[in-house]
């Protein structure tokens, strides 16, 4: 990313913040613990990297003086990173929203491995997918927004169950004022874009924790819903955005265009 960009990002993100604070949204111990993680990052990437090396188990007196969160967590580059940074500020537990129409069986196994190496607390939750599995065969529709909005109810909804005041995502593109926002009394931190990280930056926290995750693009949903041109259309012009926002590079853009092309490189 080029540095003027990350610089007027990560200077929107502080701000936000800041706003969030003196209008009494967000509390003096997170609020401090946000804004040093921020500025850590902004003055130097590689130390930042080395205080989110892995810990063992934290001391249960140290992980009650922690507000809990909710991790949305798919087992994914994004989520997990979001996974380790946010354990330096929160008591957190992943949940993992889980239709076998988006998810192979092997990916359930593989996500609770990946929990239990990361040593979160974890749990699964059934979402209903398949009315947009409907649709989506039926060329209705893009199945991913509406996806995505299901999996977020149902982590909100879980959220409020438990009286938990905070979730986390591992949203790239909402940068700046809208990183950090209030849901019904629940605040939503996308911590990727709060903290201006490029999908190889959230690579880097991945390998400095000793965790490697080799993804292909899509679900198994989305590569039944590109047996319609238009749907291609509308995920290539997705990466596009991604490599506009110079979250991902063009070489990685690429390879996901081509791999929504089925054309081999």
């Amino acid at each position: 990313m080029h540095q003027k960009i990350r610089d007027i990002r990560i200077e929107a993100s502080l701000k936000n913040l800041d706003y969030l604070y003196n209008n009494h949204i967000i509390d003096d111990k997170i609020y401090n613990d946000l804004k040093n993680l921020l500025e850590l990052r902004k003055t130097n990437f590689d130390t930042f990297l080395n205080t989110l090396t892995k810990n063992d188990d934290e001391p249960k007196n140290k992980l009650k003086n922690k507000p809990k969160a909710v991790v949305a967590f798919s087992g994914g580059v994004d989520s997990t990173a979001s996974s380790i940074i946010s354990k330096k500020i929160f008591d957190i537990i992943g949940i993992t929203a889980y239709s076998s129409i988006v998810m192979h069986p092997d990916n359930k196994k593989n996500i609770s491995e990946l929990a239990k190496k990361l040593n979160m607390k974890h749990e699964f939750i059934d979402v209903d997918l398949n009315e947009v599995q409907r649709d989506t065969l039926n060329g209705k529709y893009h199945p991913c927004g509406r996806c995505h909005k299901t999996i977020e109810e149902a982590v909100l909804n879980y959220a409020k169950e438990n009286n938990i005041k905070y979730i986390i995502y591992g949203d790239m593109l909402s940068v700046g004022y809208l990183s950090i926002v209030p849901e019904d009394d629940i605040l939503r931190i996308n911590m990727p874009s709060y903290l201006v990280l490029t999908k190889n930056e959230s690579r880097e926290v991945l390998k400095k924790n000793d965790i490697i995750i080799s993804q292909r693009y899509g679900c198994p949903l989305l590569k039944s819903a590109h047996k319609y041109s238009h749907n291609k259309k509308f995920t290539i012009q997705r990466i596009l955005r991604e490599v506009r926002a110079q979250v991902i590079d063009k070489d990685e853009g690429l390879n996901n265009i081509l791999e929504v092309l089925n054309i081999e490189y």
